[in-house]
């Protein structure tokens, strides 16, 4: 076990050193990280990689410390933010994926399945009154806050996937749609999701995924059919129409069992309230 650790940190240092040795493929400015400093772009990726919450100044002591590359230089806590500043969010992106592809999922549900799930959580940022993370707030309260869309492998205890979205433009469903589409399994996998992930596009989308499978908990008020069910365990295949139409809604939803949603491009039309924009 102490082998197959080492082992992993060993790969995540050389991801590491890689990303570092072709940073301006993830970073705009072409001068950055190109004269030799105590805070290459090896170590600031790292530093700031395996940081625990504390101080900054304990970090940089406890990452610079004698046994580092840079072991014994003085480092100051403006140089270590002047230099992560030019790092971007597409050289931790870009190290996440590929330590995943080195370590694909493993386990299985009866030696079949593999087993994933979705959720969110918000992280909060500071104050930058020019944002694209900003969300107004009445009183004049507003904040930084970034949404996680997370999918995580249950069985192997380890993330699969991630998007982050400004709170203001949070879209859980489309980032698990778009983290479905982009997972590359050819074994069947059983995807969980909970509620407010239900909703006619994703479950349409996931029946046409090669081997996916998948349980959503619902809302009760989600969709009517499901509201229908008596409040005890059953097994009930349920089948609707669903259509764009208005037409055709208004010409036969008397006789037929028919939902009737908006078009995808008027889903995000500003007059609409963020619960409608949710609903469809």
């Amino acid at each position: 076990m102490k082998a197959l650790h080492q082992n992993i940190l060993e790969r995540f240092d050389q991801i590491i050193n890689d990303t570092a040795i072709h940073i301006h493929d993830f970073i705009d400015d072409p001068h950055a990280f190109t004269s030799k400093r105590s805070l290459d772009a090896f170590t600031v990726l790292k530093m700031t990689i395996n940081m625990q919450g504390n101080c900054l100044s304990k970090e940089i002591d406890d990452a610079l410390d004698d046994n580092s590359p840079n072991g014994g230089d003085i480092v100051s806590v403006s140089a270590y933010v002047q230099q992560k500043a030019k790092l971007s969010p597409k050289c931790f992106e870009h190290i996440f994926h590929v330590f995943n592809d080195k370590f694909p999922a493993k386990t299985k549900l009866n030696d079949k399945y593999f087993v994933f799930s979705f959720d969110g959580t918000d992280f909060d940022q500071l104050w930058n009154p020019k944002s694209h993370n900003k969300v107004s707030a009445k009183n004049d309260q507003s904040y930084c806050q970034i949404h996680n869309n997370a999918m995580y492998n249950l069985l192997d205890n380890t993330y699969q996937d991630c998007i982050l979205q400004p709170k203001s433009q949070i879209d859980e469903r489309g980032a698990a749609l778009q983290m479905l589409k982009r997972l590359d399994c050819s074994h069947p996998y059983i995807v969980l999701m909970d509620r407010g992930y239900e909703s006619f596009n994703l479950i349409e989308n996931c029946n046409r995924l090669s081997n996916c499978y998948y349980v959503i908990r619902a809302r009760t008020g989600g969709i009517k059919e499901i509201s229908a069910l008596p409040y005890k365990t059953c097994d009930t295949d349920i089948a609707c129409r669903v259509t764009v139409s208005n037409h055709y809604y208004n010409m036969n939803h008397k006789k037929e069992n028919i939902h009737l949603i908006s078009h995808v491009k008027h889903h995000y039309k500003t007059s609409f309230s963020k619960n409608t924009r949710d609903q469809r």
